[in-house]
């Protein structure tokens, strides 16, 4: 074999190792980016950032009251095939859209969003309920309990349309269940 073959062969080894090196693990590059989510959630805001927060917040618990209103809708008419459908999309939205915003520990302790958190995961827990989802229903007011010990008779906007305690929501919820 000619110097000029080994040296080619050596050259098409050393570039092949160097292209192995920036071949990514996407298994990696995922577990990094939600590390970085889960810190970023975990982050106490101030400022516009905590306004930001807020008004996510708010314009969640609205949206899951809009869901709440049409569930009713489907119970009234006895329409059990858009209520399956709708179950599926409010699942999706619940798991996609809702849960990561409630992540963050320090939401339920920040005394300007600790209401509405706690309202949002009522309504959460509301359409478990309502779609036969038992076990997620007890395992969100499970985390209610855990997140709000001792502030039980904090103002919530549950039952839905109305003002109580938290206590009482988490109790009427765990007695319909």
């Amino acid at each position: 074999m000619s110097n000029l073959h080994r040296l080619m062969i050596l050259a098409v080894v050393l570039c092949g190792g160097s292209l192995a090196g920036c071949v990514s693990d996407a298994t990696r590059a995922d577990a990094m980016v939600r590390s970085a989510n889960a810190a970023e959630a975990s982050a106490p805001l101030a400022g516009e950032a905590l306004e930001q927060r807020k008004l996510e917040l708010e314009r969640t618990y609205r949206d899951l009251t809009h869901f709440n209103a049409t569930f009713d809708s489907l119970n009234r008419r006895n329409d059990r095939e858009g209520k399956l459908m709708f179950s599926a999309f409010v699942d999706h939205h619940l798991t996609k859209q809702v849960l990561p915003t409630l992540a963050g520990e320090w939401q339920s302790r920040h005394p300007e969003l600790s209401a509405v958190d706690a309202d949002v995961r009522l309504t959460v827990a509301e359409l478990w309920m309502r779609m036969g989802a038992t076990s997620r229903t007890r395992r969100m007011l499970n985390e209610i309990e855990r997140r709000f010990e001792g502030r039980g008779d904090m103002l919530v906007s549950y039952p839905i349309g109305s003002q109580g305690t938290l206590r009482d929501g988490v109790a009427m919820l765990r007695q319909r269940s």
